[in-house]
């Protein structure tokens, strides 16, 4: 059934939307390939009717470099759409597709763009590498695309932009926390169990969502995938089922629809996209060019050492990271504290994603096993520097760090100041508080205020 005026929704994080039957919009196509070092895989089918929209839109939004999102065996499929880049500090997703000899622009932050007569659109790109999309349908429509972001430094902006709609869409990802780095042991080799799974009820989680951000529709999203190497298999049973985000939603908040679906903006009203849920099938790591047997040779220690030296700020506060590949471990000494960070990983993948800057590729895909030894956490010191600001954002000396803050404070405003500080204390709140306790209830109020 084909869409007049509004939008569908398929895939993990893909919301196409349509002006006068025809798509105009795609964001983050994810459809031919294997992201992460094949270690995802989609959960249901993309029929061939949206597969057909996708590729026919006009424009494609690209928020972030996530493979998940930005897939280049999809978007090497696309023939005429004009792709939509935030402008991110770095540019180095612009300056990369240009290199490819795709059709780019980039997409000022804060700045409405009409994309045809009855759709505009508004992009925020934040200092996490993260961005998020505003797609207004007329005058009774709005999308809040978040994907896996969180609108960082823009937050009071877009709740002042999307106020005036009736119908208020959150797209967001919700889920037990499998979508990260939880591939942890012990220094005995033995697994640690995440948090996930403690497998709260994620329909509280949108329900809390759809209060922060004065939504009262919101529908499932960047969420549909599985796990498919045999090396990372056992990570699905922290993956959230779809049935299970609809536990403890509550309705007086609005109305969680289902993940897949056509909205017509006309008759308001929706049909459901009932795709296949596909056939598990695992990969053996083989098949992507990993064997855990695989040894370093010596050019690749003198790489891994460039590489990680070049991060300064990771010698405030980390001793030593050890990466032990094919059983023989390779120590890189930064600095003389006592915190260590164990990476035990296959060769062909780890020289990937160092020679192609790529680290976070590693950390979600949930192959690489991860020990810590005097460290909390990843999320706060390590995964940013490394991944985002230094891989995405290009700044990997204090003085680069410098100018990359600066730039975000000046695109976001006075906003920056409060969302930073929650930034850096949100993820050792999470590893500590989980959503059910009564310190989280009791603090959460205090968190959205500041908001």
């Amino acid at each position: 059934m084909s869409v007049n005026l509004g939008f569908e929704t398929i895939g993990n994080a893909t919301l196409t939307a349509f002006d006068d039957g025809k798509p105009v919009l795609t964001t983050d196509p994810w459809i031919e390939g294997a992201p992460y070092f094949g270690s995802w895989g989609h959960s249901y089918e993309i029929p061939e009717f949206q597969i057909n929209n996708i590729y026919a839109s006009s424009y494609t939004w690209i928020s972030h470099g996530h493979p998940d999102h930005l897939d280049l065996a999809t978007l090497r499929q696309f023939k005429d759409s004009i792709f939509l880049i935030p402008d991110h500090h770095g540019n180095r997703i612009f300056d990369g597709m240009i290199d490819e000899g795709f059709n780019v622009e980039i997409i000022s932050s804060n700045e409405w763009m009409q994309i045809s007569p009855n759709i505009r659109i508004k992009s925020f790109a934040d200092w996490n590498q993260d961005a998020v999309l505003l797609v207004a349908i007329c005058d009774d429509d709005i999308i809040l695309n978040l994907n896996d972001g969180n609108a960082l430094g823009w937050s009071h902006q877009i709740k002042k932009e999307i106020k005036q709609f009736k119908n208020r869409f959150l797209l967001k990802l919700c889920g037990w926390g499998d979508s990260d780095m939880i591939n942890f042991y012990d220094v005995s080799g033995n697994f640690i169990d995440p948090p996930a799974a403690k497998k709260p009820p994620v329909g509280r989680l949108y329900s809390n969502s759809m209060k922060t951000w004065n939504c009262n529709l919101a529908i499932p999203f960047s969420s549909s995938h599985r796990y498919q190497r045999t090396d990372s298999m056992h990570i699905n049973q922290y993956a959230t089922p779809l049935a299970d985000h609809y536990l403890g939603f509550d309705e007086q908040v609005g109305k969680l629809l289902p993940a897949f679906i056509s909205w017509e903006s006309e008759s308001q009203s929706y049909t459901e996209i009932k795709p296949s849920k596909l056939q598990k099938k695992f990969h053996t790591p083989e098949e992507y060019g990993d064997n855990w047997s695989d040894q370093l040779e010596i050019q690749d220690v003198k790489f891994l050492s460039d590489y990680f030296n070049q991060l300064e700020y990771l010698k405030n506060w980390l001793g030593n990271v050890h990466f032990d590949v094919g059983g023989v471990t390779h120590t890189i000494n930064l600095s003389k504290t006592t915190s260590e960070i164990i990476f035990k990983v296959p060769r062909n993948s780890l020289m990937t994603a160092i020679r192609y800057e790529v680290f976070d590729d590693l950390l979600i895909g949930n192959f690489m096993k991860t020990t810590l030894i005097n460290v909390d956490s990843l999320a706060t010191d390590f995964t940013p520097y490394v991944t985002k600001y230094g891989d995405n954002g290009l700044a990997k000396s204090h003085k680069q760090l410098e100018s990359y803050f600066q730039a975000y404070r000046k695109q976001s405003g006075f906003n920056y100041f409060s969302e930073r500080f929650m930034f850096k204390t949100e993820s050792i709140f999470r590893k500590f508080i989980y959503p059910e306790t009564m310190l989280y209830k009791i603090a959460k109020p205090i968190r959205d205020i500041l908001r």
